[in-house]
């Protein structure tokens, strides 16, 4: 069978070594470097040139009906961190994208993203750093800077669908903390009642380890933030039930 491949270099990176290095389809896939995470329909690792460290995705085979038709996850997640940055929100930057097909079918994937320096996710440092939420300055800098990122998402009628801690970056600056948003093949726009249960599922995602990490006055704070209120509302304590009983019975 004919396989196509469409690739695509982001402005930024061209003409750079970075540029060379990433472009092509072909190049990418047969790079290597220090492996970071694997499962059965992916691969990631680290490269470094001229001191920049650089994420490698490699999807060797897709699977489900998206896979022939709409949107690959790897697509998916290059347009969306690409939105991100279009619509002023701090993410991972795209260097390189794009897909392998045989007839209408996705078979493999690329993704190539620069890395943010000096950054730790939200869900490592809650485990291995627990001193730091009890610093009030840097929690609430956090939490406000998330509950920010959450609440431009949702006013855009999007929602990650996979909004947790593990997928939020902070910076190791502890006096002035930067929160980034990575990971998001699977987010997109919804319209209709499964708008409302998106969000429900969002705000659950980030309540999950909050639970375990923040008091419930700074969990409340960051509602408050997000919702931008400082009094709740009978439609606030109806969403808070729903984020508070969404994953009982499923952990």
């Amino acid at each position: 069978m004919i396989k196509r491949k469409t690739w695509t270099l982001t402005e930024p990176w061209q003409n750079t070594s970075a540029g060379e290095a990433f472009s092509s389809f072909d190049k990418v896939f047969a790079l290597s470097g220090t492996p970071v995470s694997q499962d059965k329909v992916s691969l990631v690792f680290c490269v470094c040139i001229d001191g920049q460290r650089y994420y490698v995705k490699q999807y060797h085979s897709t699977r489900g009906i998206r896979s022939w038709f709409g949107l690959s996850r790897i697509r998916q997640e290059a347009r969306n961190q690409l939105w991100f940055s279009r619509i002023g929100l701090p993410a991972a930057q795209v260097v390189a994208y794009g897909e392998e097909h045989i007839l209408s079918r996705t078979f493999r994937g690329g993704l190539i993203t620069a890395s943010i320096d000096d950054t730790r996710d939200l869900a490592w440092m809650a485990t291995n750093q627990p001193d730091l939420f009890k610093s009030r300055p840097w929690v609430n800098q956090v939490i406000s800077q998330v509950a920010e990122i959450t609440r431009t998402l949702h006013q855009h009628r999007f929602c990650h669908n996979d909004l947790k801690w593990r997928n939020l970056l902070v910076s190791q600056q502890l006096e002035s903390p930067k929160v980034y948003l990575i990971d998001c093949p699977v987010g997109q726009r919804f319209f209709g009642p499964f708008f409302g249960s998106r969000i429900i599922k969002d705000l659950a995602c980030l309540d999950k380890v909050g639970r375990r990490a923040l008091s419930r006055t700074q969990r409340l704070r960051f509602y408050k933030e997000y919702r931008q209120c400082k009094v709740l509302s009978g439609k606030d304590r109806e969403i808070i039930t729903k984020v508070l009983v969404y994953f009982k019975g499923r952990d």
